[in-house]
């Protein structure tokens, strides 16, 4: 089973050190049990870092034997939670940025909400989704404006996908609407000028749907991300506020 998420050291700490330190660590537990989806992912560098700050001697020596020899032993926090599904890192830090996600926020069975005003910079935004796909082997798109607001849905395309072999499947835009359908823009011309091994289909998967999602396929598991404004709004001059639910499929 793929590890869903990392936490960051202190969480770590609360979760393994819960039975010998109960009056420590019973109240931090029991609000990141209501949080955490397990199993979570952890290496040797967090676990040596863990036992400084105090890990139980009995858990490091359970847990080291299985990490000391992984080939992720000695990466970082972030490399490591890109190796999970959901892609975060658990922490305490209240004004926690993406892929840190704060403990006590609305991250709740699987699913991360994240709202971002007009006004407010949408790069960590863009950062989580290159994070997200960073190691999809197909990703479906599903908005019927895509290739009306070309302009900026490009970014998608661009900015996002990674330079890998990967599927790209689309909702083709339905008659009725009159605008630009999407495979007018998203064609194998155009995928294949930002990177030769893409290829790309039409997909059935939310047809019919008018609401915009990314399903995002990869080895570590499946992530539906739901945009509550078209994708233009996340690269758009003057956009609309934008909330995206990101959530295991």
């Amino acid at each position: 089973m793929a590890e869903k998420m990392v936490l960051s050291t202190s969480l770590l700490l609360a979760y393994e050190n819960v039975s010998f330190e109960p009056r420590k660590y019973q109240k931090k537990y029991k609000r990141l049990m209501k949080l955490i989806s397990l199993p979570y992912k952890t290496n040797k560098r967090q676990l040596i870092k863990a036992q400084e700050e105090g890990l139980n001697s009995s858990v490091f020596d359970r847990l080291m034997p299985q990490l000391q020899n992984q080939v992720d032993r000695d990466d970082s926090l972030e490399v490591l939670a890109s190796k999970t599904s959901l892609k975060v890192i658990l922490t305490e830090e209240q004004n926690a940025i993406l892929p840190y996600v704060y403990y006590r926020s609305s991250f709740i069975e699987n699913q991360i909400t994240v709202t971002v005003s007009p006004t407010e910079s949408r790069d960590d935004l863009v950062k989580y989704l290159q994070i997200l796909c960073s190691s999809a082997t197909r990703v479906t798109i599903c908005d019927n404006y895509l290739a009306q607001g070309w302009e900026n849905t490009q970014s998608l395309f661009r900015m996002v996908l990674p330079r890998h072999k990967l599927s790209i499947d689309f909702v083709e835009t339905p008659d009725l609407l009159g605008i630009v359908k999407n495979s007018f823009k998203v064609n194998e011309d155009f995928v294949k000028s930002i990177s030769p091994e893409w290829t790309t289909s039409t997909s059935t998967l939310y047809k019919g749907t008018h609401d915009r999602y990314l399903f995002i396929e990869s080895p570590q598991g499946n992530i539906e991300v739901m945009l509550s404004s078209g994708f233009e709004h996340i690269w758009k001059v003057n956009p609309k506020e934008i909330t995206c639910v990101i959530r295991e499929k």
